[in-house]
Order: C-alpha cells, then structure tokens, then sequence
C-alpha cells in the first residue's frame, strides 16, 4: 500500500462517525442541567402542560435543524454558520456570523459549564455545609474543575472528546429515563392530558425557554473536516428529536407527581447521601460535556477564520491532525471568562447571565444560517422548494422569538449583544479599508 492511499485510510478512519457525531451533540445540549434549570422554570409556569410546551418547542426547533440538515450537504469545509454565511451571501455578513458564533458558542457552552459547577456547589455545601476548607468552599473553584476537565479532553483529541460523550451521554440518558419512571412509578401511575384548553402567554414563555434544550446541534455543524457532511445532518437531526422527546418525556412524569420548585432539593430530600454523589457526579459531567462541545466547535470556527486571513493565520496551523492552538487559545478564553464572571458575580448569575447571552446571539446564528439556505436554494428554484419553505417557516420562528423574547432581556444584554455585531461589522470595515490599495499620488 503506497504512503498516499495509506493516508487516504488514516483520514478515513479518523472520520466522527454518526454515533459520535449523536453523542456529541447530545452532550452539547447538557440535557440534566437544561432539565433541571430550563425545565423546573417551564414547570413553574404552566404545570401539567409542560411537557406540551416542551413538544412546541422541539417542533419549533426542528425546522432551524432542518436548515442545518441541508446547509451541511450543500458545504464539505469545516466552520459551519461562518462557512454557511460566507459562501451563501457575502464574505462581510460571513464575518459578522463567524465573529457571532464566536460569543455564542462561549455563552451557551459557559452556560453548561457555570451550570454543571453550580449544581456540584450546590450539593456539596449542601452534604458538608460550613465546614469546607478553602478552595472547595470557593464557587470558581467549581468553574474552574469544570472547564480544566472540559479544556483537556478537546485538546487530548476530538476522537477521545466523542469517546467521553459516548459513554457519559449514555449514562444521563439513562438517569433521566429511570428518573421519569420513578416520578410515573410514585405518581400511581398517573396518565393525564397535557394540552391546555386555550393558548396563553404563559405556554408562550414555556416554549421560549424550551427552546434551548435540544439545541445541541449547533456544536457539531462546524466539524465539516472531522465528520462527513451527511452525518452531520443526520445527527443534527436525530439528536434534536430524540433530546426534545425525552425532555417531554421527563416534563410529563413531573407533571404527574404536580411537581414544582428546585428538583435538586426535592431529590436530595427523598433519596438522601444515596443520590447525592450520583447527581453531582452528573452534574459536573453534563456541565464538562456541554462546555467540551462548544469549546470544540468554537476552535473549528476560529480556524477557518484564520484560514481566511480574518484573525492571525498561526490560529490555522494543524499539529496532529487538529487545530492546537485554536484549542488552546479558545480554551484559555473559556476558562477566564467563566472562572471571572463566578469570582465576581457567583456561580448563579454567571449562569443568568451567559445564559442571557447565548438566547440572544442563538436567534442572530439561526437567522443567518435561515437566509443562507434559502440564498443558495434559490439558484436552483425549482429542485429545492422544499429547502426555501424550510427556510422561510425558520426565519419566521426566528423573528417572531426575537421579537417576543427581546423585551424579557435585561438592558446589558441587549446592549451586549448590539455592541458585539455593530464591533463586528466595524472590524470587517476595518479590515476591508486596510486591504484596499493606497490611491496613486
């Protein structure tokens, strides 16, 4: 066997699979932090009709993970929305995406991360109380346990990164399963309908939250070069179904037992020291998963803006086969904005406050990928009116959540999410002025 097609076979099998791509995405929706955050949130806002609710939401969300399914067959090169955007519209609008993505990808994996070490905080404090020593009584200790173990399996490999999420996404799968039929179990098995009898702004808000649990996809859309386009599709897809069903799943076994309140109380209350090191063991694994996901995705997209010149082309280089030092630099990123945010402000409103964020910037990436699908659709109109209908349906859901959301947002956030695009539209400004040629004398 010659050198080359020996490394045609090492390149194959290098390849993510479908399997690892799922796992990996799963991983990026942190299902156990969403459940016990977003989910108790939705409960408290319309009760028995959350798990409809839930439903809504991944309706809602399956056509954005539609307009991923198709983007990802049309475009083979790694950097997902950034790559989407700069080949379906203009190189600038591609630069403003990539440049969102940029603080998406870090408020939502931040987001995961700050939740999975407030949960561990939390059932620490709450087995050991006042009696922990420096630093396991600090909160950014937490944060900075959480993205150290997220930082070092993203630049260990991302083989051994699908590796993890294989085997402790299957693990939450199987909690948050055996958790639903305890809840139906205890319920007396109690069956009930879900579906409100009107509509109200209540439901609204439950589905606005909901939206975020089966989002994972959006960390495996920039691994164009680690993973066949089609699987990415696929698993966009299958992941987003098959997160959203289970959290509906969950949502109606709550509803069974008229739960509401904080679920990590009322699980240390009825299982005790029994359950305590298992949850915070699934806490600070699903917060790690999810971070790992967004870390990951977010080198990928930072080397293909490398690539292209828009931030410094070392960022691009590959050692072993990957991006080291966009690991590395996105790592580092990750790390000091999480562990500061906790130091100043506490592990709770990091949380509130990347989480925030990461809504926000969601609607802008999701509306850039919706027009890029139905830009490129359009050149062959008639052999892609499904993918414009698609588009079309997305961008409406899109605009119609940002709209209704914007208002619920504190001032700092929506002034943080202007600023971030009106700085990314003036370094492409900037950038294009200095490329220009000097005019002759």
């Amino acid at each position: 066997m010659s050198s080359k097609e020996k490394s045609v076979l090492k390149s194959t099998e290098d390849k993510l699979s479908f399997i690892d791509l799922f796992f990996l995405s799963f991983g990026g929706q942190a299902p156990f932090i969403s459940l016990l955050t977003f989910g108790t949130a939705m409960i408290a806002m319309v009760g028995l009709s959350g798990s409809f609710a839930m439903l809504i939401a991944t309706t809602v969300v399956l056509f954005n993970g539609l307009v991923v399914y198709y983007l990802s067959k049309k475009f083979k090169r790694g950097g997902g929305y950034y790559v989407y955007a700069v080949y379906s519209l203009t190189p600038r609008l591609g630069l403003n995406t990539g440049w969102t993505y940029l603080i998406y990808a870090l408020s939502y994996g931040g987001t995961l991360l700050a939740g999975g070490a407030y949960v561990l905080h939390f059932i620490v404090k709450d087995l050991f109380g006042n009696t922990l020593f420096f630093p396991l009584s600090q909160q950014w200790f937490y944060a900075l346990i959480a993205c150290v173990v997220a930082s070092s399996l993203v630049i260990a490999g991302v083989k051994v990164s699908a590796k993890y999420a294989m085997i402790m996404s299957s693990i939450e799968m199987i909690a948050i399963a055996a958790l639903a039929v305890y809840f139906l179990y205890i319920s007396g098995w109690k069956f009930y309908n879900p579906i409100p009898k009107s509509i109200n702004s209540s439901l609204l808000d439950a589905v606005v939250l909901g939206l975020g649990i089966p989002t994972g996809y959006g960390s495996i859309a920039p691994l164009g070069e680690e993973a066949t386009s089609r699987d990415i599709g696929k698993a966009a897809i299958a992941v987003l179904l098959f997160g959203g069903l289970l959290a509906t799943f969950f949502f109606y076994s709550l509803g069974a037992i008229d739960f509401t309140g904080n679920l990590v109380q009322y699980l240390l209350s009825a299982f005790g020291i029994l359950l305590a090191l298992p949850l915070a063991f699934i806490a600070l694994n699903d917060g790690v998963l999810g971070g790992m996901s967004y870390i990951l995705a977010n080198s990928r997209t930072l080397k293909a803006m490398a690539e292209d010149k828009i931030f410094p082309q070392f960022l691009a280089i590959k050692r072993n086969g990957k991006p080291l030092y966009a690991e590395i630099a996105i790592s580092v990123i990750f790390t000091a904005v999480i562990v500061l945010l906790t130091y100043y402000m506490g592990l709770y409103n990091a949380f509130v406050i990347l989480g925030s964020l990461a809504g926000m910037f969601n609607l802008f990436i999701h509306l850039s990928a919706d027009f890029s699908l139905i830009r490129t659709s359009l050149k062959r109109l008639s052999k892609h009116k499904v993918e414009i209908i698609v588009g079309i349906v997305a961008v409406l859901i899109s605009l119609f959540t940002m709209l209704y959301s914007i208002p619920g947002f504190s001032d700092y956030i929506v002034y943080t999410f202007m600023g971030w695009i009106i700085l990314g539209f003036l370094y492409a400004e900037a950038r294009e002025m200095m490329s220009e040629p000097e005019e002759e004398k």
